[in-house]
């Protein structure tokens, strides 16, 4: 009996180390031309949406993307020990102030993105964090297979991409 059942625990161990999801395969509609895309907005200030009860901003997307894309979103700052340079950090993103809390994210469709901010205290407080905020966003095409990437690094993935600083639209 101990036989029988060490023959199916290997037959069962064979059959299904032998999946793999490694065979999909994406269709791009042939009229579709599928890139991968960099645009900056801002500088921009967010507005209190008493709606949803924190600071929003939307961005329309011209031209709409399509339902399988990806959008990575940057909020840019600062590196104070070098020099000021610039740092583009992948939101969502929560900074800690001491006690104090500031929340960035973003929700997109197909045709807009709403980034917002969020704390626990009053962002009038300090206007830096809502004033002059500056994104940049990435379109991925869905049928990209690099699920494992790490898309935090923001030059890592212009790098993977292809993507020159010089092709990036700045918009307001």
């Amino acid at each position: 009996m101990k036989k029988i059942l060490i023959l199916f625990s290997a037959i069962g161990l064979i059959s299904l180390t032998g999946c793999n999801n490694d065979d999909d395969v994406a269709v791009v509609p042939a009229n579709q031309v599928v890139e991968n895309e960099v645009f900056q907005v801002g500088p921009v200030n967010f507005a209190y949406d008493s709606s949803i009860n924190m600071y929003s901003l939307i961005y329309d997307l011209n031209p709409q993307i399509l339902p399988a894309d990806m959008i990575l979103v940057y909020r840019r700052t600062v590196d104070p020990g070098a020099n000021n340079a610039p740092v583009w950090q992948l939101i969502p993103r929560t900074i800690h102030n001491g006690a104090d809390e500031i929340d960035y994210d973003f929700n997109f469709d197909q045709g807009t993105i709403l980034f917002t901010v969020d704390a626990n205290y009053d962002l009038q407080e300090t206007p830096t964090y809502i004033n002059n905020q500056i994104f940049r966003v990435v379109i991925l095409p869905g049928y990209d297979s690099s699920a494992r990437f790490d898309y935090s690094n923001y030059d890592a993935v212009v790098k993977k991409f292809n993507i020159k600083e010089s092709d990036i639209k700045v918009l307001k």
